[in-house]
C-alpha cells in the first residue's frame, strides 16, 4: 500500500480505537488475530513494544511499534485496566435496545471498520495488506536485516508465497513489491 493510499485510509477512519489498531497493524506487521488478542499488560509504553501471541504456536513475541500508534492507543485506552482486552466495541442489549455494553472487538467487527473506510474510498484494503505494508516499510528502511523482518513477521521462511523480501526486487506501479499483478491496485470487490 503506497503511503498516499495509507494516508487516505487512515483519514477515513472515524474513531481513536480504529486509528490505534490500524496504526499498530501497519507499524508492527502483526496479524489481525494477534492484534485482537492484545491485553493492557501486553503493551510496553516505555520501549513502545506490543506483545502478541503468534498464530499457530501461541508463542509470545514483543514487536516494535511506532510512536504514532502509541499516541492513538493512549487516546483510546484512558479508561481501561491493564489486564482487560485492549480492543472493545459497544453493542446494544438485544432485549431493551437502550443500554450499551462493552464487548471484545471481534475479527468481523474489525473487518467492518475497514469495510466502512473502503466504501468511502472505493478501495478494498484488508488487514493483511497492512501487514505487508509494514513488512515492506521495514525492508525499505534498511534499519532491520531481512532476518529481523522475518522474525518480526513470525515467518519460518524468508520468502512467503506472494512476496519476495529483497531490496533488489522490482516494485509494482502501486509502490509495493508484489509478484501477483491482479492485486496491484486493489480494485473494489463487487
Amino acid at each position: 500500500m503506497p503511503d498516499e493510499r495509507w494516508n487516505e485510509l487512515f483519514s477515513a477512519i472515524r474513531s481513536n480505537r480504529d486509528r490505534a489498531i490500524l496504526a499498530l497493524a501497519v507499524s508492527t506487521a502483526a496479524r489481525a488475530s494477534e492484534l485482537l488478542g492484545l491485553r493492557g499488560a501486553d503493551l510496553d509504553w516505555g520501549d513502545q513494544l506490543a506483545q502478541v501471541r503468534r498464530k499457530g504456536s501461541g508463542v509470545q513475541q514483543w514487536l516494535p511499534a511506532s510512536a504514532e500508534s502509541f499516541v492513538w492507543l493512549r487516546l483510546y485506552l484512558e479508561e481501561l485496566g491493564p489486564d482487560t482486552p485492549v480492543w472493545w466495541t459497544l453493542r446494544r442489549r438485544e432485549r431493551s435496545g437502550e443500554v450499551l455494553e462493552r464487548w471484545p472487538l471481534t475479527y468481523e467487527a474489525l473487518r467492518a471498520v475497514l469495510r466502512r473506510a473502503n466504501t468511502a474510498l472505493s478501495t478494498n484494503w484488508t488487514m493483511h495488506d497492512l501487514r505487508h505494508t509494514s513488512a515492506l516499510r521495514m525492508v525499505r528502511s534498511q534499519r532491520l536485516s531481512l532476518r529481523d523482518v522475518q522474525v518480526i513477521l513470525g515467518h519460518a521462511h524468508l520468502t512467503p508465497r506472494r512476496f519476495i523480501w529483497s531490496r533488489t526486487t522490482r516494485k509494482s506501479s502501486a509502490g509495493c513489491i508484489n509478484t501477483s499483478p491482479n492485486r496491484q491496485n486493489r480494485p473494489k470487490r463487487r
